[in-house]
């Protein structure tokens, strides 16, 4: 996928795109290493404490069915063995791959951050819907107003140039810094891992990186 997509997000954000571009499930050892250690913004949303020993970072859209099946089938069991312990604080980190995963990721930021990460297992959970819609846009504003966005709060949200810049200028310096190009990608102590894995292989990953804390 090309690297500079993020420009014709902009002009693509109020037309409706009917195809997901999600990068393939790629082996545990595809690896590589990063330029910068895994530097965070003030106003990134983890889960678990930020003392944690180990910092992982996803990149992840919401219109990507790779990070839909990591979502529902590995993250809830690495929340109940490392995040809930207090081992492992995980960044989400936005990385829009179409219009309507950036209308989406809007929707999240749009709800108050302690909503935001139960509002990014909803889009997660009913992404064959919301993203299968001619209108897909209709369908984030019908979810929006059942978890309590309703549609003037996320049409202002849609309007905040400040936010759309935010998540795309964070989703190009994710590729300038991580060469991040497709999702999921997970950044743990500066390697990239990009693709989907396996509950056991994502384990091996955690408790090496936390070895060597």
């Amino acid at each position: 996928m090309p690297r500079f997509w993020i420009v014709a997000a902009f002009l693509a954000l109020l037309a409706p795109a009917a195809t997901v571009a999600a990068g393939p499930a790629s082996p545990p050892g595809a690896v590589q290493i990063a330029e910068t250690g895994d530097a965070l913004y003030p106003d990134d949303l983890y889960l678990g404490k930020s003392d944690a020993k180990l910092t992982v970072i996803e990149y992840a859209s919401l219109s990507c069915p790779h990070c839909a099946n990591f979502n529902k089938d590995v993250l809830p069991q690495i929340k109940t063995e490392y995040i809930d312990k207090g081992l492992v604080r995980w960044v989400f980190r936005d990385y829009p791959l179409n219009a309507p995963a950036f209308q989406a990721a809007i929707l999240a930021h749009c709800a108050s951050p302690m909503r935001y990460f139960p509002l990014v297992d909803t889009l997660f959970k009913s992404q064959d819907y919301w993203l299968s819609q001619a209108q897909p846009l209709t369908a984030l504003k019908q979810i929006g107003a059942s978890v309590g966005v309703d549609e003037k709060t996320y049409d202002a949200c849609l309007a905040d140039e400040d936010l759309k810049k935010k998540i795309l200028s964070r989703a190009q310096d994710a590729d300038q810094r991580y060469k991040v190009n497709s999702t999921p990608t997970f950044i743990l102590k500066g390697k990239v891992y990009p693709g989907e894995m396996s509950y056991d292989a994502f384990k091996k990953l955690i408790d090496e990186a936390l070895g060597q804390s």
